[in-house]
C-alpha cells in the first residue's frame, strides 16, 4: 500500500514539475501593443546649422519571435522629425525656427534575441524604415527676437523617405500573464534626399548649394506588449 501511495505521489510530482517547466519555459511567439516616446532629430547632408529638436513618436507594433534567437517586428508610427535652426550674425541670433516634418513611419526590424527564453529577453535589431510625409511647417519662428507666425512648407519635401535603423530593446514582465514592458532605443539614418529640386521658393535655410538633405533621428520609446495566439514550449528547455 505504501508503495502504491508513493508511486502515485511521484506521478503527481512529475506532473506538477512538467506543468511548472512548461509555464516557465513557454515562449510567446506573437505580441502586439502600443508604443510611445521621443524623437531627437536633425537634418544632415549639404546643410549646416541645424540642432537636435524633440518630437513625438507614437503608434503600435506587432512582433514575432521564433523558438530560437531570431524575430521580426513592424511598427506604424506617427513620427515628428526635422531640426532646430538658429542663425547668428556677429554672435547675435537673428533668425530662429524649428523645421517640423510629420511622417507616417513604417519601420521593419530583424531582431536577434540574446536569450532563448525567460522573463528578460533583450534583443538587438536593424532594418529599413519607410516614411510618408503628412505635413511640414516652420514653427517657433523668430526674426530679430520677434515671434513670427508658423509657415507651411510641405511642398519643399518629397513624398517618401527611406532610412536604415538599428537599436536595442529591453523587456520586462508586465502587469498580467503574457504581457511585457518594452524599452526601445534606435537610431534611424536617412538614406534618401528628402527635399525637392532647388528653386527660389522652396529653398531650405542652411542648405549649401543643391539641397541634398537627409533625416537623422534618435528615438526612445516605451511600449507594452500583449501576447496573442498560443504559447510554445522552448525546445531548448524541455
Amino acid at each position: 500500500m505504501f508503495r502504491s501511495i508513493s508511486k502515485k505521489a511521484s506521478y503527481v510530482a512529475l506532473l506538477l514539475t512538467t506543468a511548472c517547466l512548461s509555464t516557465t519555459y513557454a515562449q510567446q511567439r506573437f505580441s502586439v501593443g502600443p508604443r510611445v516616446g521621443l524623437n531627437l532629430s536633425t537634418l544632415r547632408g549639404e546643410v549646416t546649422g541645424y540642432k537636435l529638436s524633440p518630437g513625438l513618436a507614437a503608434g503600435a507594433f506587432v512582433m514575432y519571435s521564433s523558438l530560437n534567437h531570431f524575430g521580426i517586428s513592424a511598427d506604424v508610427l506617427y513620427s515628428q522629425r526635422g531640426g532646430r535652426f538658429p542663425s547668428t550674425t556677429n554672435g547675435i541670433t537673428t533668425t530662429e525656427f524649428t523645421q517640423r516634418i510629420n511622417y507616417l513611419e513604417i519601420p521593419v526590424a530583424l531582431r536577434y534575441f540574446l536569450t532563448r527564453s525567460g522573463n528578460f529577453r533583450p534583443n538587438v535589431f536593424f532594418g529599413p524604415s519607410l516614411a510618408i510625409p503628412l505635413s511640414a511647417q516652420r514653427v517657433r519662428q523668430k526674426l530679430n527676437n520677434v515671434d513670427q507666425p508658423n509657415t507651411d512648407n510641405s511642398s519643399t519635401f518629397k513624398n517618401l523617405d527611406l532610412g536604415l535603423l538599428a537599436g536595442l530593446q529591453l523587456n520586462f514582465p508586465g502587469f498580467g500573464a503574457r504581457q511585457r514592458f518594452l524599452i526601445d532605443a534606435r537610431y534611424t539614418f536617412g538614406l534618401a534626399d528628402i527635399t525637392v529640386p532647388y528653386t527660389p521658393v522652396n529653398v531650405v535655410p542652411g542648405a549649401n548649394g543643391t539641397q541634398n538633405i537627409y533625416n537623422s533621428t534618435i528615438t526612445v520609446t516605451l511600449g507594452y506588449g500583449f501576447g496573442v495566439g498560443r504559447e510554445h514550449p522552448s525546445r531548448y528547455n524541455r
